[in-house]
């Protein structure tokens, strides 16, 4: 039974009749594109689920999701052109019909391109395991970000070209934009990519000490625009991230070992076997310790200096932690204290001795220049005018050596009126 079987159809004109034919024959491909659609979805799953116990990554649920987006648009894509033969469009209805079916395609190659980085490269492991790339961690959703603005620029522009726009003026406009705009926002595109050089070469981790021209302290927070480094007084300091990046950088939290370095002077009073008994029960002792590396061990007598006999000690010690260091250097310099001990050698500090050859017999005093003697007090105008008695006549004298003579006051012992 036909369409052609009912009486009302026949009544009908020619062109009616062709054109209800028409309508009904394209329902039903339309009917049977659509119930179709699982059938392409199954077909492509198969090979993506044979692959999927040897590639992790395919186990996902989102790969099957993944797949049934550009299926959905070509599907439609298919409708489009079989109804527009069908219906036998023509003219600009089927220019348009067939650039939308066209979009549709491009359209669903998109976007399967732009689901792919957050399925393949969620994480800095999963984009190493698929593409053998190594990148920190923090880097990865920029890199997601980056790839997708460029995946929608390049659709845009073929989906211009296929609706036969010009897109050459649009692209010189927007290379002179970004020209403008990114001599607008040369600091901030350049401390952009001084945190991807910091986060890519990783100098320092949040937690470390680092020493720059500009700040020195604990690294706190690495950001877009700015390293945060709170300095020793829990000041903080706000570095941008060009200047941290192109700057020399000192990380003190990545010593292995730390050096302890010092002179130990030894008293003058010493003498050569105490020295050597010295230096071997101090080298002894560093070399004996568990923390000390015991190949970097020195202690030598190194010369004669101003006040005391030097004796070099150096030594590196496996810690890196600054406290933990300095509670070892401590424990040490006890230990050398009680080698000194034992050994009964003291430690020479810096001093100096004065010898004084003479002293004169009295003070004079210079003439001074008219009109200065109201500035005098009383003592020193009597003194001036001789009106003071000169005590020095009855002084002791004292020899050239600086001692006093009083022989003259004390009493002879010849004198026989004693």
């Amino acid at each position: 039974m036909s369409v052609k079987d009912f009486p009302l159809f026949n009544q009908l004109p020619l062109d009616i009749q062709e054109f209800i034919g028409r309508i009904l024959l394209l329902v039903l491909v339309l009917i049977m594109i659509f119930l179709l659609r699982k059938v392409v979805l199954k077909i492509a799953a198969k090979p993506v689920q044979k692959m999927a116990p040897h590639i992790p990554v395919l186990r996902d649920e989102r790969i099957l999701d993944l797949l049934s987006v550009p299926v959905r648009y070509i599907i439609i894509a298919l409708a489009l052109f079989i109804s527009a033969e069908i219906l036998e469009v023509g003219g600009r209805v089927n220019i348009f019909v067939t650039n939308l079916g066209r979009s549709f395609i491009i359209f669903s190659i998109l976007m399967t391109l732009y689901r792919l980085p957050d399925i393949f490269m969620p994480t800095a492991t999963q984009l190493f395991s698929v593409t053998g790339m190594t990148i920190e961690d923090r880097l990865v959703p920029f890199l997601r970000t980056a790839i997708k603005l460029f995946i929608i620029a390049l659709g845009l522009v073929i989906l211009l070209q296929e609706w036969d726009y010009d897109v050459s003026g649009l692209i010189a406009g927007l290379g002179l934009g970004g020209l403008a705009l990114s001599l607008a926002a040369q600091d901030t595109v350049s401390n952009l990519f001084g945190f991807v050089a910091i986060v890519s070469d990783r100098p320092f981790h949040v937690g470390e000490y680092v020493v720059t021209p500009d700040a020195e302290g604990v690294v706190e927070h690495v950001g877009l625009r700015t390293t945060r480094v709170r300095r020793m007084d829990q000041a903080v300091i706000y570095v941008p991230n060009r200047k941290m990046a192109d700057a020399a950088l000192l990380n003190w939290s990545r010593l292995s070992k730390r050096r302890m370095d010092y002179v130990l002077g030894v008293s003058y009073n010493s003498t050569s076997e105490d020295l050597r008994l010295l230096l071997h029960r101090v080298r002894e002792m560093l070399k004996s310790q568990p923390l000390v590396d015991p190949e970097s061990v020195v202690v030598y007598f190194t010369g004669f200096g101003d006040s005391a006999l030097n004796v070099l000690i150096r030594s590196y010690v496996h810690l890196s932690d600054w406290g933990e260091f300095h509670a070892e250097q401590e424990r040490l310099h006890l230990m050398v204290m009680d080698i000194i001990h034992e050994l009964g050698i003291s430690v020479a500090f810096p001093s100096q001795s004065l010898y004084l050859e003479s002293i004169p017999d009295r003070m004079t005093l210079e003439p001074l220049p008219p009109g200065h003697h109201d500035q005098l007090t009383e003592r020193e105008q009597a003194q001036l005018s001789g009106q003071l008695e000169d005590k020095t006549a009855h002084s002791p004298q004292m020899d050239d050596a600086g001692s006093i003579d009083d022989q003259q006051d004390m009493p002879d012992d010849d004198d026989p009126t004693n």
